[in-house]
């Protein structure tokens, strides 16, 4: 697996001109001490708008290394991709944010919920979390609804994975819940880690929704 830095800063060149530009800036701050590794980032949306392939934006990045001669980590993002639309991404990117939004909320199959909850004595009750200051209090309620609004997310984002990791041996995988009506909280997020850690998805990053 390959191992993201602790530092990182997402950069969108959304025409492949501004590469070179946005890693000078990674490199002013390396000058200063700070060790900021950048991750392009392009949509397919945005490719589709554009008009532009997903090697564009490899390409690109690769140049501006180069002419930079920067030794430092760097990485291509297939941003918010799907089931459909992974493949064109799979030998240009080496990071994938598997976007599962349009899955949340769609009932998950059978007892799916009810094995989730029965695997998952800690989640009920008084939880304490390091870091954070307050114990969270949670229901078994509050964990078979959460379930259930989610599961059927986590199980697209484990078959995306797999396929990613069936055709690259290195690879950074984020889930995103972005892209959604109402924001994830702190509950949620730890009962949906858990969930996408029973599927052996092996995430280095989540993309939720803050507000």
């Amino acid at each position: 697996m390959l191992a993201l830095e602790k530092y990182t800063i997402g950069v969108g060149d959304r025409f492949a001109h501004q590469a070179k530009a946005q890693l000078q800036a990674c490199v002013q701050l390396a000058a200063d001490g700070v060790d900021v590794v950048p991750v392009w980032n392009k949509s397919n949306r945005e490719h589709n708008f554009i008009g532009s392939e997903p090697q564009s934006v490899y390409d690109a990045a690769k140049e501006a290394v180069e002419a930079l001669g920067w030794d430092n980590g760097w990485h291509v993002d297939a941003d918010h991709i799907n089931l459909d639309t992974v493949d064109k991404y799979l030998n240009c990117s080496d990071f994938f944010t598997i976007d599962v939004a349009d899955s949340i909320d769609q009932a998950p199959e059978g007892d799916a919920v009810m094995a989730f909850v029965k695997n998952h004595p800690e989640l009920i009750g008084s939880v304490t979390i390091e870091g954070i200051a307050a114990p969270f209090d949670i229901a078994r309620e509050y964990v078979e609804a959460v379930a259930g609004k989610y599961l059927c997310a986590v199980a697209e984002a484990a078959k995306i994975y797999r396929h990613i990791q069936s055709n690259k041996d290195d690879f950074i995988a984020e889930v995103s819940m972005d892209e959604t009506d109402a924001p994830q909280t702190p509950p949620e997020l730890l009962i949906i880690l858990a969930a996408l850690a029973d599927e052996g998805v092996k995430l280095q990053t989540v993309a939720p929704k803050f507000t």
